[in-house]
Order: C-alpha cells, then structure tokens, then sequence
C-alpha cells in the first residue's frame, strides 16, 4: 500500500490479505485463506482510502481492501458495518439511469449515481408485478375425482 496513512493502519506489516494466484482457484479458497483476516479492517479509519489506493473494481483485485473481501474486482464478503460512501463517487456514464449503469458503477467499485438506484428499483417493481400478474394469470386447473361410491 502506499500513502504515510498505510503506515497506521491495522494491517500493516501482515500477510495474508492477498494470496498468489497458484494459492486459491475458488472464492470458497480465497474465503478460506483471506476471510479470518477481514475483521482486521473493522477499527480501521482508513478503508475509504485503501479502496481509493487498491482499486479493486479496477485492478480486478483479489483479497481484502477497505473492509471487504474482493475476488475478481467484485465484492465477495463484507464487515456489517462497511458504507457505500466508502467507495469511489460514482462517475457519469453513458448508461446512467438504467440498470445497466448500476452494475457498470459496481463493476468499477463505485457506488450507483441516483440516476441507477432509481432505474433498479423501478425495474424491481416492474419484475415484482410481472411475477404477480403471472401467477394470476395462469388458469385454474380442474382437479377431476375418480372416487366410486
């Protein structure tokens, strides 16, 4: 890590937040090996600017950074007490205000502009009602009984 900050956080001088590529082949493995690490970031004031420092959405990282477990750039595992603010501001893209955008913001370890949060929850309303007017939707089945008397 770089920064005069790296030199008073919890983690310095300890291994083990990252592991070589020839050490792990699933997220279960990178969980295993990294994860008893993780609660280390919970007293550290400074994971906004190891995010900032790492850039694990952009590296494509694989480890902990800012209180988070990273595998591939994306967030595996996370302390409770962990904030979207922590994250870079999210950027204006040409996809903002669709879903899509959302996840571009995520896939960059940003959080979503309004623009995105405001499309995912319209869509989760859309698919929600979708998924009721299906299940009204579907006729009644006729339940025949052969019982004699």
């Amino acid at each position: 890590m770089k920064g005069s900050w790296a030199l008073h956080a919890p983690c310095q001088g300890r291994d083990g937040f990252t592991v070589r590529d020839d050490q792990w082949k699933t997220r279960a493995d990178l969980k295993r090996l990294c994860g008893p690490l993780l609660p280390t970031c919970g007293p550290c004031p400074f994971r906004a600017k190891c995010i900032a420092t790492v850039k694990p959405a952009q590296a494509i990282f694989d480890g902990i950074a800012g209180g988070r477990l990273w595998c591939n750039g994306v967030v595996i595992s996370a302390l409770d007490d962990v904030f979207d603010e922590e994250l870079a501001e999210p950027k204006l893209r040409a996809t903002c205000g669709t879903e899509a955008g959302a996840k571009d913001h995520i896939r960059h370890g940003e959080r979503p502009c309004p623009s995105c949060r405001q499309a995912v929850r319209e869509m989760t309303a859309r698919r929600n009602e979708a998924k009721a007017k299906e299940k009204t939707d579907q006729p009644e089945q006729l339940q025949l009984d052969f019982t004699t008397t």
